[in-house]
């Protein structure tokens, strides 16, 4: 087999272990937790990793962080509203730095800062764009040119599985949501229909109008009637 040949089958390998790594996550944030420490496990030369997002108004925020060094460097970027991931953010593109100290000129608070917490080379990938936020995986390295060819590869194929991954989860944690609210305005309904002798239907017109007569959700007052249900029952 040609080197060529063994390197692909090497990032398949990787990436299908990745891939394990990131499957059927129980929330979205053991998700993004599972995409820091299966970036620092997967892509060559990461020794550290974060995901950050950048929302509507500009404001920048960690959402994930492998450890305390990457909270402070992630900070710095969103307060000086520069660096490789406020880049990564902004232009959706990846973002190599081989060396933050000769980047002073290119984000002159940031590369000095960043390298003071003994931070040399970043790798940082666009991760999705969704709901007026935009995220980023941001990969950290303690030497200069710490990432190759080879981490661009296989950081950007890592990238579009977490984003999947992690609209997945957040398409789970919706669906777990919304049957949650089903459920509890079906057992209303079935306090009314009880309680007052009436059908389905009835019943939830009439805590839809309960609803509307207090300015509150529907699976607000919902869950109230569940809660004193429960309440009258305990004291019976």
């Amino acid at each position: 087999m040609s080197e060529t040949s063994d390197g692909d089958d090497g990032l398949v390998v990787e990436l299908s272990r990745a891939a394990r790594r990131l499957q059927r996550p129980d929330s979205e944030t053991e998700a993004l937790q599972l995409i820091v420490t299966g970036a620092v496990d997967t892509v060559p030369g990461a020794e550290q990793a974060g995901v950050s997002l950048l929302h509507r108004d500009g404001g920048i925020t960690s959402a994930a962080t492998s450890d305390a060094t990457v909270d402070e460097v992630d900070q710095l970027q969103a307060d000086y509203q520069e660096g490789p991931c406020v880049t990564a953010l902004r232009e959706q593109h990846t973002v190599m730095v081989d060396d933050l100290t000769a980047e002073t000129d290119r984000w002159p608070r940031f590369a000095p800062d960043a390298a003071a917490l003994r931070v040399a080379s970043m790798l940082s990938f666009h991760l999705f764009t969704r709901d007026d936020t935009v995220g980023a995986l941001n990969l950290y390295s303690g030497i200069p040119r710490g990432f190759g060819t080879e981490s661009q590869l296989l950081g950007g194929l890592f990238a579009a599985h977490a984003a999947a991954a992690l609209g997945g989860a957040r398409h789970v944690a919706q669906l777990h949501r919304a049957l949650a609210t089903r459920d509890v305005i079906g057992q209303a309904k079935g306090i009314l229909m009880e309680r007052f002798e009436l059908d389905a239907d009835t019943a939830f017109q009439l805590l839809a109008r309960s609803a509307q007569d207090a300015n509150m959700k529907l699976v607000a007052v919902a869950r109230w009637l569940t809660r004193a249900e429960t309440s009258d029952e305990r004291d019976t």
